[in-house]
């Protein structure tokens, strides 16, 4: 068509993090999930029971 592309600005980088970043990343977002659902059934045990503890 006749488009150049030579005003284009950032780029799609095909590298990936290091294995340890990666890493990292997975676990936080594991640990997050866990803390959100332990919240979560902590509220409907209180709710359900009335009772906290």
């Amino acid at each position: 068509m006749g488009v150049s592309r030579q005003g284009r600005c950032g780029r799609l980088s095909l590298k990936q993090p290091p294995f340890w970043q990666r890493l990292t990343w997975m676990a936080a977002i594991w640990l997050a999930s866990v803390t959100a659902l332990g919240f979560v059934a902590a509220m409907l045990r209180w709710w359900l029971t009335g009772q906290v503890g």
